[in-house]
């Protein structure tokens, strides 16, 4: 497949991906419970994919990460394989059959595994700051505003 299609392909920015990851990774060990699968195949690997995602997520070399140690690159692959797994464990054990609930959310979500990997840049578009650098700047920004605000307030006074 020619280089520059696939680089073409991969418009969502990782910052995005990592906004994805912090929701749809504690979701995927939460959903269980509230859809009631219990200790069932298909809850067994949602809880599963779930754990690991959040853990690789927090690991991964983009801008929302605590640690900048695992490459885009294998962050993606791990992704697709995961959303690969969601999708086809219900199949797999026969939960269809067990009503929409066992296997609907699977698949959509394991859809979304799966295009996220597929198009997403595999590069971070900001230089690599992690989440407390951002967090930290976030922090000074807000206090140089309340103290502009609290300036202006003076002198209108």
């Amino acid at each position: 497949m020619n280089m520059r299609f696939v680089s073409k392909m991969r418009v969502i920015p990782t910052s995005v991906h990592g906004a994805v990851d912090q929701v749809v990774g504690p979701a995927l060990v939460i959903a269980p419970t509230i859809l009631r699968l219990g200790t069932s195949p298909e809850g067994i690997v949602a809880r599963a994919v779930g754990g690991a995602e959040t853990a690789y997520s927090n690991l991964t070399d983009y801008e929302l990460s605590v640690k900048n140690v695992v490459p885009m690159p294998v962050h993606l692959a791990l992704d697709a394989v995961g959303g690969a797994t969601l999708a086809l464990v219900p199949q797999l054990t026969g939960a269809r059959k067990r009503g929409k609930k066992h296997w609907v959310p699977h698949l959509a979500v394991g859809a979304l595994e799966v295009g996220m990997a597929a198009f997403t840049k595999t590069r971070a578009s900001q230089p690599k700051t992690g989440r407390a650098a951002y967090l930290a700047k976030l922090v000074t920004t807000a206090k140089v505003a309340k103290d502009a605000a609290t300036g202006v307030a003076k002198a209108v006074a």
